[in-house]
């Protein structure tokens, strides 16, 4: 079986380098590139055209929700997990509606955060059990003829 090549985006290098030591220690995944803003993840996955982007929400320059955005235009194919420090429902709709495939708070055991990974590369949502209580919730929030909005 061929490994998942990724690509690491966040401009914080130790926390590249410590991301990149884990990757490349699953014998099905393989480190293929890393960048330190949206800019440069757009360019190397296009040169690079990784399985999966793990990928940080808020860098200087272009930001992981923008630099998710093109990437999906370029290589519909790709998945997209973005990580992030903070929980914050507008990124995390944002990050969803532009084409990324999970969600992942900074704070997650390294573990987790490789279950969540594979089980996105099989089409899961790549959410905590905590965010995709949200997810829901905004959604029954939208949807105006929805159960909730009928049992009100």
């Amino acid at each position: 079986m061929t490994p998942t090549r990724v690509l690491l985006v966040d401009d914080h290098a130790l926390f590249r380098e410590g991301l990149a030591g884990i990757i490349s220690a699953q014998t099905d995944m393989e480190m293929i590139g890393e960048a330190n803003d949206g800019l440069e993840a757009f360019v190397i996955a296009q040169e690079l055209k990784p399985d999966l982007i793990l990928m940080d929400v808020q860098m200087p320059g272009m930001d992981g929700i923008e630099a998710a955005r093109q990437i999906k235009q370029v290589l519909p194919k790709t998945i997209i997990v973005m990580l992030t420090v903070r929980d914050d429902d507008e990124k995390l709709f944002e990050a969803l509606k532009n084409g990324a495939q999970g969600y992942l708070l900074k704070d997650i055991r390294s573990q987790e955060m490789l279950l969540m990974l594979r089980g996105a590369l099989r089409g899961d949502a790549a959410l905590s059990p905590a965010l995709a209580g949200r997810m829901l919730g905004e959604f029954r929030r939208l949807s105006k003829g929805g159960i909730a909005d009928k049992e009100n």
